[in-house]
């Protein structure tokens, strides 16, 4: 889990995205109540829901493909 936790924060700053420009995103896309706050501790505490990841994935120009090996 933190190894996708790591790849999803490096995303993050790939994109250039703070926890307040995420946050506004996932409200205008999503009408997700998630706070900067509250996206920077679910970063690091590695509490994101799938749900979550789902969303900021998508937020952020990104698609999640499960395949199998």
């Amino acid at each position: 889990m933190k190894d996708f936790l790591q790849e999803l924060k490096g995303l993050k700053a790939k994109e250039g995205l703070t926890y307040d420009e995420l946050a506004s995103l996932l409200k205008d896309k999503y009408e997700c109540n998630l706070t900067a706050h509250s996206l920077a501790n679910k970063f690091s505490r590695g509490t994101l829901t799938g749900k979550e990841v789902a969303k900021i994935l998508a937020a952020m120009g990104y698609e999640v493909k499960i395949e199998k090996k």
